[in-house]
Parts: C-alpha cells; sequence; structure tokens
C-alpha cells in the first residue's frame, strides 16, 4: 500500500554542532577557582546562538531497597548550583570551532566527590547550548572531581602524641582466664592523604592462649541516611573499607610482642574525613583497629585531611627611619605535603 508523501514526516536534520569541554585540571580542590574552556565546533553558516549556558552542579545521593521490608530508601542533597552565562548576547557562529572561556570558585563547604554501592557525591558541568534551529542546539553534561580542602592545623588536638591502652579480659565459664595489654603509640591521630602512618605497638599476652592473626588496619567507615519513598521513616547503612593492613603475626600465651614501626600508607585516591553537618547523608570516618584471633578488636578514631600543615612564610624585616627594626607578618603561601 502506498502512502502519501505529504502524510511522511520531515527527515531529521544532522546535528550541525557540537559540544567538548576541557579542563585545566581534572581535580579541583574546594576553595580555589575551577578553570575550563568550552569547545563549540560549527558546521552549518546559518547557525546562530540563542543561549548558551553552563550549570555546575554537585548533589550528594544515597539509595537501596530494605531487602526485609521491600521499601525503597532515597536520598538527594545538593551542595553546589552555578549558572554561568557563556555568551551573553545572541550571536552568529561561522563555521569552525570556537572557544569559550569558563570560571568558577569551588565554595570552601563543599564535600570531595565519593563514590559507593550505596551514596555518592558527584560533581559535573552541564553546558547547554540553545539555537536558532534544532539540528544547531545541544546539551552535554561533564564530570569533574573536587577534593575538600583541610589541614591538620584546623584540628590542634589531634596534632599532639597520643598513647593508646587497652585490656581485655578473657574468661572461661565465668573464670578469669588472662588479660591481654594492648598499647599504641602515634605521632599524632591526624594524617594526610599520601601520608605513611608510623605507630609504635605492644602486646603483653597474659593468656595460655595463642593470639593469631594479629593485625593492624587502617579502616573507613562510611555511614549512609536515606529517607523512604512513600513513608516518614529512614534508614542507615554503615560500610566498612579496608584501606591498609599491617601483619603481625602470632603472640604465644605469656609472652609480649613490641613492634618498634608499623606502617600504614593512607592512599593517594582516599577521600578525606567528611563529618558535616547534622542532616548530613553521607558521613567518612577512619578508625584504627587492632583485630587478633580469638575476638579481639580495638578503634581508635582518626582523622584524614587533604593537605598537611599550612606552610607560613616570614616576611623580612623592614629597618625603621631611625635604624630599629620592625617584626614581618606571616603570609600563607599554600600547604606543605608530609
Amino acid at each position: 500500500m502506498s502512502v502519501p508523501m505529504n502524510c511522511l514526516g520531515q527527515p531529521a536534520q544532522m546535528p550541525t554542532v557540537a559540544l567538548n569541554l576541557v579542563l585545566s585540571e581534572t581535580r579541583v580542590y574546594s576553595g580555589e577557582c575551577l578553570s575550563a574552556t568550552v569547545l563549540l565546533d560549527s558546521a552549518d553558516p546559518d547557525n546562530a546562538i540563542q543561549e548558551f549556558l553552563a550549570e555546575i552542579s554537585g548533589v550528594g545521593q544515597t539509595g537501596w531497597v530494605n531487602i526485609h521490608t521491600d521499601k525503597i530508601y532515597e536520598t538527594e542533597q545538593a551542595y553546589l548550583n552555578i549558572v554561568v552565562p557563556l555568551c551573553q548576547q545572541p550571536m552568529e557562529l561561522s563555521p569552525g570551532r570556537h572557544k569559550f572561556g569558563l570560571r568558577v570558585t569551588i565554595p570552601d563547604s563543599v564535600p570531595s566527590s565519593f563514590e559507593s554501592q550505596f551514596g555518592s557525591i558527584r560533581y559535573s558541568i552541564k553546558v547547554q547550548l540553545i539555537g536558532n534551529a534544532e539540528h544547531c542546539s545541544a546539551v552535554e553534561v561533564f564530570p569533574f572531581l573536587v577534593l575538600a580542602k583541610s589541614y591538620f592545623d584546623d584540628i590542634p588536638h589531634a596534632i599532639i602524641h597520643f598513647d593508646y591502652q587497652d585490656e581485655i579480659d578473657f574468661t572461661v565459664c565465668t573464670l578469669p582466664f588472662g588479660t591481654v595489654r594492648l598499647q599504641i603509640s602515634l605521632p599524632r591521630t591526624v594524617f594526610c592523604i599520601g601520608e605513611v602512618i608510623r605507630a609504635h605497638l605492644h602486646v603483653r599476652n597474659g593468656t595460655r592462649k595463642t593470639l593469631k592473626d594479629c593485625r593492624l588496619q587502617l579502616v573507613l567507615k562510611t555511614q549512609f541516611e536515606a529517607r523512604s519513598r512513600y513513608e516518614q521513616a529512614s534508614d542507615r547503612k554503615v560500610v566498612e573499607n579496608v584501606m591498609d593492613s599491617y601483619p603481625l603475626g602470632r603472640v604465644k600465651g605469656r609472652t609480649d610482642l613490641d613492634m618498634e614501626e608499623c606502617m600504614l600508607r593512607v592512599p593517594e585516591q582516599a577521600v578525606p574525613t567528611h563529618q558535616g553537618s547534622p542532616d548530613s547523608i553521607i558521613v567518612l570516618s577512619y578508625v584504627l583497629r587492632f583485630n587478633a584471633l580469638p575476638g579481639i578488636e580495638t578503634e581508635i578514631p582518626v582523622v584524614v585531611t587533604s593537605l598537611g600543615y599550612r606552610q607560613i612564610v616570614a616576611e623580612p624585616a623592614r629597618p625603621e627611619r631611625n635604624g630599629q627594626a620592625m617584626k614581618g607578618g606571616g603570609r600563607e603561601r599554600g600547604a606543605r605535603r608530609l
């Protein structure tokens, strides 16, 4: 059966524009400037820009299904939403490549990018072009990473030497079976990404039983919170990830184990500690954990920052007219990584 030509729709015209983005860096610190160049390729001399925008957004999402109740939990939290016009007024597009600069300051308060099974924190740049025709309009989304800026100086109580002691009593049929004494010494309880943690560990096994599989671990604890889709109820999940582990072996009964230097490394791809506000849906915290069999587990809370100490550089002294020296003030020059 033949179909009249006037009943057929007009064939869709192929796009005549393409969008791309070049970032000066794929990862930017909070509080610093995000610099990028938007590339617009045009192939039709009749193309024209009506509106050209870049939307910089940061969104946290959590969600899962409770397998026992079949309830769906999901929550979304916005951290960043900035709209920047790339073209101040309509303009014609000549064939070829056109470049548009983009500079945006990322707020100090935003959290780091994060990916997990039950939640994520993602940042993106949505570039939207509205042209004088459908074939010269386009939308593209480009992700980028944010690392929250934090320093040792922000946590003064954590930059002093720390000694931790614990005693674990063993009982058999309510009768005392002995005590395991544990002592861990740390130069401080705050460390930066990429740093090696050096701990001095002493274990005194006062029982007759051998402690097996002793190890010191750096553990990331992530707490997710989401609200029910249909009810006024919320649910929480806590996920643990071992970032590094230092095996210590066995400790025989009635003996001591003394390790001068247990070394754990904070991975370069680790995410800094993030406590956030009381309504945060994703909370990140770290602990140093000592494990041993049978049934020994103890933890020391530690903090991971993105940078080390703030570096303060004193200005040189300037002489006064009467020959006396003036004290120079300090200026913040950046951060010193360890």
